[in-house]
């Protein structure tokens, strides 16, 4: 296994496809996803394949990015350009390789009753210094408007995967991650990924107060051949397991699943690009598919980029991680 590696995703153009430079023109990979529908739910269920198809996944998002994508970063939602945002729903098959509860007490989990949209924002911290805070165990700190309380448990080791974005050396990921399986030893790849659980209780938002839950948030970070040019990106992918309700039971969040891209950019900047979808359970809307909700959803998405903007620019001090 390489530990200096690099995700080619143009090497082979006789097949157009992404392939793996650690062993040139290795067997070729799926060709990348196509335009943000397909690539968002590509990348939420293809996260814990090996390089090449996860590779595939980073290209296309890419793509979708400099077709259409670039339009959209930093811009706000509002009344009239909700539908900019909008993500096509998720199906079973995306997300069946997740640890979620099935939701029996509620009438069974519907992925797609969960609306997706898409927030996209440059900020002003390069890619190790984002991937630092957000790594962080109290992102109450960092995103306080965002959380009450914070809790995070490492399942993997945090120091070896930080240690590997000082060195930018990364272990080559040749296999499946079997994420939940309990024979599955994911030590030969803890400098490329990061596997937490978290408990967060999340500050009121459009009024409702959702009681804590419990979250998946797994990192995948390596220097990938984007277009020819070798790039840092850092992934993240989460995940709600259970619903959550307020004691009368009008307020909640029935399902939540999310995937991050921040990518390095030329100029020392990194390009955050965050797909999600979720069921909020509240009086203020009929169902997830309200403006209301999708906007709220996009706008505070941008309000944490500006937050980690000011975090890295000095124009908020934050303390130090305990």
């Amino acid at each position: 296994m390489s530990l200096n590696r690099t995700v080619l995703l143009s090497c082979a153009l006789l097949s157009g496809v992404a392939t793996l430079a650690t062993t040139g023109c290795a067997p070729a990979p799926p060709p990348a996803p196509e335009g943000l529908d397909d690539s968002a739910r590509y990348m939420i269920r293809e996260f814990y394949r090996d390089d090449a198809f996860f590779g595939a996944g980073v290209q296309g998002f890419m793509n979708w990015f400099n077709d259409e994508g670039y339009t959209l970063v930093g811009e706000a939602a509002t009344a009239e350009n909700t539908d900019s945002f909008t993500v096509n729903d998720l199906i079973q098959s995306d997300i069946e390789h997740l640890e979620l509860n099935d939701l029996a007490a509620t009438g069974g989990r519907d992925v797609t009753t969960a609306a997706g949209v898409v927030s996209l924002a440059e900020m002003d911290c390069d890619w190790k210094n984002s991937e630092a805070l957000l790594m962080r165990s109290d992102q109450h700190v960092l995103f306080d408007e965002t959380w009450e309380n914070y809790g995070r448990t490492y399942q993997t080791n945090r120091a070896a995967f930080e240690e590997a974005t000082q060195s930018e050396e990364f272990a080559e990921v040749d296999v499946d991650l079997d994420r939940f399986g309990a024979e599955f030893d994911p030590t030969p790849y803890e400098t490329s990924i990061l596997w937490t659980v978290n408990q967060v209780d999340p500050a009121p938002l459009l009024g409702v107060d959702v009681p804590e839950y419990e979250m998946f948030l797994d990192s995948r970070h390596g220097i990938y051949d984007v277009d020819g040019v070798p790039t840092p990106v850092v992934t993240i992918l989460t995940f709600a397991v259970d619903e959550t309700y307020s004691p009368n039971g009008e307020n909640g969040l029935r399902q939540s699943y999310s995937i991050e891209l921040n990518v390095a950019r030329p100029d020392g900047k990194t390009l955050r690009m965050l797909a999600v979808w979720a069921e909020p359970i509240s009086l203020l809307f009929d169902n997830a598919d309200s403006p209301l909700a999708l906007n709220y959803a996009v706008n505070k998405s941008l309000d944490a980029s500006d937050r980690m903007t000011d975090v890295c620019t000095g124009a908020v001090e934050i303390p130090a991680e305990d």
